[in-house]
């Protein structure tokens, strides 16, 4: 009789961990998943990409259940939402006044809506963005002081030079560090989320919601905004070409994301 794994709950970040610039996940990667579901374990995504753009990951590898999206401010499956945070209706005004100050692209993320409002005008970074990263289908260019959202954001995010962004991080902190969460997510972005929100939130919400312990989860990771995820679950994992910091978040250290990590992590859960 095979002995059935720990295990029952694993979330995959999705940039840089699962896939890499060119958005696909390798033949080594998806087989293991598929292993991995069919060993039991419910698999999903835990990313800071909109529904929109993390749902044809989850279709191509088979993985039906709720997804961590916004960096776990929304949890949504393909007809239900589990649960979603917006940013707080006094904040949201103060991040794009501070970013205008600062002379940043912003952009605002509004759930339910599949347009990202970007300020006007689209600079180099918020155009790489686009084309590099999320691949938005559709943008409106705004003034968003003054445009009138229906709903509060789910996300802000500032785009920017790497160093640029380093310094924003440090003074976002000292304004908002105790009313917001605030990520790093590349060396280019910085968001903005409700403050109870963060990924290690999307997986104790997962697993109350399945009805399993947090020792049952696992969770694998690349970046500083997984680092509450790889402290939350009951075995994590980083990719090797994460930040040092990361790695010491994690239990233990895999392959890089070009060198089948996920994998390589996925066949120790199982095994």
């Amino acid at each position: 009789m095979t002995k059935k794994p720990k295990t029952k709950l694993l979330l995959i970040d999705l940039d840089d961990t699962l896939i890499g610039p060119d958005l696909r996940v390798s033949p080594r990667n998806r087989n293991a998943i598929r292993q991995a579901t069919r060993a039991g374990l419910i698999v999903t995504l835990a990313t800071g990409r909109t529904f929109t753009t993390t749902l044809p990951f989850a279709l191509k590898l088979g993985l039906k259940h709720t997804l961590a999206c916004f960096q776990g401010a929304l949890l949504r499956g393909r007809s239900k939402i589990l649960a979603s945070r917006t940013l707080p209706p006094q904040h949201y005004l103060d991040i794009i006044k501070f970013g205008l100050k600062h002379r940043v692209q912003i952009c605002v993320y509004v759930l339910d809506h599949d347009t990202v409002f970007f300020q006007r005008p689209l600079d180099r970074y918020g155009k790489e963005y686009l084309d590099k990263i999320e691949q938005v289908r559709q943008i409106s260019l705004v003034n968003l002081l003054t445009f009138p959202f229906t709903h509060p954001p789910i996300k802000i995010m500032f785009v920017a030079h790497p160093e640029k962004i380093i310094k924003l991080e440090r003074l976002a902190q000292k304004r908002f560090g105790r009313k917001l969460y605030i990520t790093r997510t590349r060396n280019t972005l910085l968001e903005f989320l409700h403050p109870q929100v963060n990924k290690g939130f999307a997986l104790r919400k997962l697993a109350e919601h399945y009805h399993l312990r947090l020792k049952q989860t696992a969770a694998i990771g690349d970046g500083y905004n997984d680092i509450p995820l790889l402290k939350t679950a009951g075995l994590s994992f980083a990719v090797k070409n994460a930040p040092a910091k990361v790695e010491r978040s994690a239990d233990r250290v895999v392959s890089a994301w070009d060198q089948d990590g996920v994998a390589e992590a996925i066949e120790q859960i199982i095994k």
